[in-house]
């Protein structure tokens, strides 16, 4: 990893892997949501290869790229690019990040923005979607302030199951405002 630089197309391209750490993804179909250049993508995932960050699969004559479980340092460049989503969704969202802050200290444990938000499709009418293991303080005043409904979902680590529909929808979407060490254990 020391020898490890994370540029834009890097970061972009391990994303695509923060729904879900253990899935396979052909590099066209990487492209093709990103709108870059195949060759450009081909390139980045050849990098990410060479550095142990991704390994490949073949089935016919195309690849699949998937997190290499196996690099020692693999949960702490998970954690870079969740971090790094985390400060994209901020920048987007300047104009209520205050909220998030004050969000951030009523919480204990686990906090996760799911939903339109985190899918960078919200507008005035959305409501916020936030996920929580532990505990959150009231949030009412919150919503008077900002003027947005804020919709919570508490559950325990023991009661979390992968399999439940909404834990599902907050993997394969979610920004982590807190416990992002946590949350990449809860999951892995």
């Amino acid at each position: 990893m020391s020898n490890m630089v994370l540029n834009k197309n890097k970061i972009k391209i391990l994303e695509e892997f923060c729904s879900d750490y253990h899935k396979k993804i052909y590099g066209r179909s990487i492209a093709k949501k990103l709108k870059i250049n195949q060759k450009t993508i081909s390139n980045t995932l050849n990098e990410l290869e060479k550095e142990n960050i991704l390994k490949f699969s073949q089935e016919g004559r195309n690849k699949y790229y998937y997190l290499n479980n196996f690099y020692p340092h693999i949960k702490e460049v998970i954690k870079l690019i969740e971090i790094q989503r985390k400060i994209e969704f901020l920048e987007r969202y300047k104009n209520i990040g205050e909220l998030f802050l004050r969000l951030e200290e009523r919480a204990s444990g686990l906090l996760i923005i799911f939903g339109s938000y985190a899918n960078f499709l919200a507008n005035e009418k959305s409501d916020l979607d936030v996920f929580v293991i532990g505990n959150i303080k009231n949030t009412e005043d919150l919503e008077e302030i900002y003027r947005i409904k804020i919709n919570i979902i508490k559950f325990t680590k023991e009661k979390f199951n992968k399999e439940e529909h909404i834990i599902k929808e907050v993997i394969k979407n979610h920004i982590v405002l807190k416990g992002v060490e946590s949350f990449i254990e809860l999951i892995w």
